[in-house]
């Protein structure tokens, strides 16, 4: 504390002040069975942290977590409450006699009924309640348009206006508190509908084109998701303007995952909005005046930081010039800054600039960082290195973005002055679009919600010259400030090994160089390969880093793509049931762009026995049996190899016959999926043989697979399919209800009965696949990504496959593209009737175990499974859609909310959890058996294609390999003349 200070005290770990006083009543609640006193209106999160208490829960790991980003962006202070799992602390407000834990419950509870869904118009949705969001809904409203602002909050404001705490009055508020509560009271005086506990967890495409080129306007329609307080509303509005903010940028250096580091936001939070602090001694490093800003204010409430360690270079002559500038620009925030340096002198705060924090030292909890190579003992290490737009919902709608080369490099999207997007109707404003501060926000703010209601023919007022030029002057300011504040590029040799990256994954530095030094090159695939990226937070806090750690310069492409939801989203509320037998066909497809970046091979001319086109499962399942027996084998993909739909499934080992396996229209003798029975268990066994020679088990298990029947009429047709499963040496059970109970007693009790199939399972598709590139490559395959065939040729006895990498000459080919098969058919002269559908998988947070089964429902379209880290992936057939111009995947609302009502009839558990992601690929589509073997009147040419590739691609790249190795014969149920 300052000396001779009495303004300020500090009371255990809550702060008091003369000008503000705690009005929240006295409310305990329990927290690992430890009673905690907190007052009504503070968060779980500012209540803990007044009790000392910094570790919340542990990873699975064992690594102890606590508050972290304090906004509910990176989800390290998820805990149980009252039996809810995956509750954000800083955010979920105290109550009365709840009982907290940082551990599963051994159920999760019951959640209430969901509540209404329905659809919404309006001329405006504006999402995001900070500044920019305000100001552009009260531009709006103004003008006369009917406006709806969506804010995740309570109370909006966003981070720099936010309000004090509701447990808290103060009788002199702060210019930034002054802000916030006069742009509420103006968004409320225009009319604006401000909808609070508001999250928009997704942005679809309605339908129409995708935007073809950076810059075009277009009209393509689209629907923004949304949940509020319980209520699930699809948005269609007439115009949208997106202010979604931003988050600090992660610092990945060795402890700052502990509990204690948290950023320089979230203190700052405690302290200005709760009036808590949860120890004394605090460092506070970074870069930026945000940090000075932190120290000033820990000041004035009564505690005096131990150092505010700056990275940015001592400001010398240059820094007069910047200052001149920023005088022009704005001379009462230089004025502010140059006080906030006056205030730390006078405190005898020392600011150490040209230094960074490089290691935080502690084990349950911080104990020192080290700066610059000198220890300093601390418990409190508040760490701000600037920040990363939140761009998710932009992306989601295909606008154009480029990359900021700055720092550890972040997307902005590409804008006009008045926030006018590449999409007529759409609107990026404040630090979501691009960085820039209040000042810049709330001009951007005001200019883009005139501008949205003047294109649709309201009476706004005309362009605004004084906000231009406040405009203008902002943006001036802001850049002086960032060239005072300079940050240099972050290199990614600096970054320890030991560091942790993915914070929700626990996948540290080390761990991702390993895998490029294996071979890997982009993100995606570095995702697939460790989990980096797949947890809570959706990478916001380690896309960026990972990208850096890749080859090459990150871009746009090079950061993973948005996923829905944007947010974890409870799926209680979510579920619909929408028609689920229609997904639509890809009709003679061209191939996707490359959508990763690949080695920069030499183009030259090659040579092997067999060059396989494809580098998905069938492929390299192809290629590893070839190359074991001995061939000298070439595969060829247009990608980074394995990274499409051989990674993007569900996982699921089928032995029974499908809902759209088993119709009406089905033939005497099962048709072609009945044929193909026999080829699963075969594929399996295949499988566990594959993880001993890699030493894993690949996350196989076959407990057996239920198919769930829950009306008499779906009860005679199960018996029926069973019959049919029999006849091909399948063992298959009818279970009645009491059986079905015994067997897994989680799942529905509407249920009447379930055919059992022991040999069924699932796996993990993203280890399956990368084991088996292992193996193709340890038995001597050449791998050569970023080789798109062009055209093939017969020269006499040899084929010539020019790819975009050269020429390869082959003995023989092995077309396994999968739903580009076709295409590659076409080149060689015949058709070949596969095309393609767009499937999606969806994942849950980790929950307690439920099941161990593979499950389905008769005539429903599911696929579900509990992996080995307690999260539940959800598939089974569900539709999304193909961007031609863009060749990417993309879900639709529709498939999730249908998927999700699936799932949770079968398993009533799921409606209580969160899910994390939704994604896409293409799988192949044909009539439901493998096309194998050598073309007739084409010898040399082999076909490796089926619809069912994460199951049977080890068998059908077995067959492929024993067909050309040794002759053996092709069952006729699979060759290409079953279509004659």
């Amino acid at each position: 504390m300052p000396a001779g200070s009495n303004a300020c005290m500090l009371a255990g770990m809550r702060l008091t002040h003369p000008s503000i006083n705690p009005v929240g009543r006295g409310v305990t609640f329990r927290f690992d069975e430890r009673p905690i006193a907190a007052l009504e209106g503070e968060t779980i999160g500012a209540a803990l942290s007044a009790a000392g208490i910094l570790a919340f829960r542990h990873t699975p790991l064992g690594a102890p977590r606590g508050l972290h980003c304090g906004m509910g962006a990176c989800f390290d202070c998820i805990v149980t409450v009252n039996g809810r799992m995956g509750q954000r602390a800083c955010i979920t407000p105290v109550e009365e006699g709840m009982n907290v834990t940082g551990a599963l419950p051994e159920r999760p509870a019951v959640m209430p009924a969901a509540g209404e869904a329905r659809e919404e118009e309006c001329d405006v949705l504006v999402v995001g309640g900070g500044p920019a969001g305000l100001t552009a809904a009260i531009a709006a409203a103004e003008s006369g348009a009917s406006v709806v602002l969506l804010d995740e909050r309570a109370l909006p404001g966003g981070q720099y206006a936010k309000s004090l705490a509701a447990s808290h009055r103060d009788r002199a508020p702060d210019a930034q508190f002054r802000l916030g509560a006069d742009l509420r009271r103006r968004a409320a005086g225009a009319g604006v509908r401000i909808e609070t506990d508001a999250v928009a967890w997704g942005a679809f495409a309605a339908d129409g084109p995708a935007i073809a080129k950076q810059g075009e306007a277009s009209e393509r329609p689209f629907e923004i998701a949304a949940v509020v307080r319980g209520d699930v509303i699809t948005y269609r509005p007439r115009r949208l303007i997106l202010a979604t903010g931003a988050h600090e940028r992660p610092v990945a250096i060795p402890g700052w995952t502990l509990p204690g580091v948290m950023t320089t936001g979230a203190l700052q939070t405690l302290v200005r909005a709760y009036r808590v602090c949860p120890a004394e001694s605090v460092l506070i490093a970074g870069n930026g005046p945000l940090n000075l800003q932190l120290a000033c204010e820990m000041l004035a409430a009564g505690i005096r930081p131990v150092a505010v360690v700056e990275s940015a270079p001592h400001p010398g002559l240059a820094a007069l010039r910047e200052a001149w500038r920023m005088a022009r620009s704005a001379p009462s925030l230089l004025r502010q800054g140059i006080g906030m340096l006056l205030t730390l002198k006078r405190a005898g705060v020392p600011l150490l600039w040209r230094a960074q924090v490089t290691q935080i030292l502690g084990e349950d909890r911080v104990s020192a960082a080290v700066v610059n190579g000198r220890h300093i003992p601390v418990e409190i290490v508040a760490l701000n290195l600037g920040f990363q737009p939140e761009t998710s919902l932009a992306r989601a709608l295909g606008l154009p973005h480029h990359f900021i080369d700055t720092g550890l490099g972040h997307l902005a999207t590409v804008t006009r002055p008045d926030g006018g997007t590449a999409l007529k109707a759409v609107y990026a404003v404040g630090d979501g679009a691009a960085l820039g501060g209040v000042r810049v926000a709330l001009a951007r703010g005001r200019l883009a919600g005139l501008a949205a209601v003047r294109g649709l023919g309201f009476a706004a007022a005309p362009d605004d010259p004084a906000t231009h030029r406040s405009l203008t002057r902002a943006l001036s300011f802001q850049a002086a400030l960032w060239r005072l504040f300079s940050q240099p590029r972050v290199d990614p040799s600096a970054i320890a090994d030991d560091a942790i990256v993915c914070r929700c994954e626990e996948v540290s530095a080390g761990c991702l160089r390993a895998e490029l030094a294996a071979g890997l090159t982009s993100l995606p695939a570095l995702k697939k390969a460790t989990r980096a990226g797949m947890g809570r937070c959706q990478g916001r806090f380690c896309s960026a880093t990972i990208a850096r750690l890749c080859p090459g310069l990150p871009g746009e492409d090079a950061l993973a793509a948005p996923r829905a939801p944007v947010r974890p989203q409870l799926i209680a509320p979510l579920m619909q049931e929408a028609p689920e037998f229609q997904a639509p066909l890809l009709r003679h497809p061209d191939p996707p762009l490359h959508l990763h970046p690949v080695p920069d091979l030499p183009a030259e001319t090659r040579h092997a026995d067999v060059v396989v086109i494809g580098g998905g499962l069938a492929g390299l399942c192809s290629a590893y049996f070839l190359a074991r027996g001995g061939a000298d084998v070439l595969l060829v993909d247009r990608d980074e190899i394995g990274m499409a739909a051989s990674t993007a499934n569900a996982g699921s080992l089928h032995v029974q016959l499908l809902s759209y396996d088993f119709t009406d229209e089905t033939p005497p003798d099962g048709g072609p999926a009945a044929h193909t029975l026999p080829l699963g268990p075969r594929s399996i066994a295949l499988w566990k043989q594959i993880g001993a020679e890699v030493e894993e088990d690949l996350g196989v298990r076959t407990e057996g697979g239920l198919m769930l029947a829950e009306d008499t009429a779906s009860v005679d047709w199960l018996r029926r399919k069973s019959a049919m499963e029999r006849r091909y040496g399948i063992e298959s059970h009818i279970l009645g209800p009491n059986e079905l109970r015994s067997l897994s007693p989680a799942l529905s009790d509407r249920m009447l009965a379930a055919d059992f199939v022991p040999a069924e399972g699932y796996g993990d598709p993203l280890r399956g696949t990368l084991a088996v590139r292992t193996l193709a490559r340890r038995s001597g395959t050449r791998l050569v990504p970023g080789a798109e065939v062009q055209r093939i040729e017969r020269d006499g006895a040899r084929w010539m496959v020019h790819t975009a990498k050269g020429v390869i000459t082959a003995g023989r080919i092995v077309n396994a593209a999968g739903p580009w098969a076709a295409r590659i058919a076409r080149m060689a002269g015949f058709d070949l009737p596969v095309t393609g559908t767009v499937q999606q998988v969806i994942v849950t947070e980790p929950a307690p175990p439920l099941t161990r089964h593979l499950v389905a429902i008769a005539n429903r379209h599911l696929s579900l499974k509990q992996q080995a880290n307690g999260s539940f992936l959800i598939g089974g057939g569900w539709f999304g859609d193909f961007d031609a111009a863009s060749g990417r995947t993309r879900n639709l609302r529709r498939s999730i909310q249908g998927n999700l009502w699936v799932a949770a009839r079968a398993l009533p558990a799921l409606k209580d959890l969160h899910f994390i992601r939704a994604w896409t690929g293409i799988n192949p589509a044909i009539d439901r058996a493998p096309i194998l073997g050598e073309m007739p009147n084409l010898p040399g040419f082999f076909n490796t294609v089926t619809a069912n590739g994460y199951t049977l691609g080890p068998i059908v790249g077995k067959l492929t390999a024993e067909a050309i190795l040794h002759e053996e014969k092709i069952d006729p149920h699979y060759r290409i003349e079953r279509f004659d």
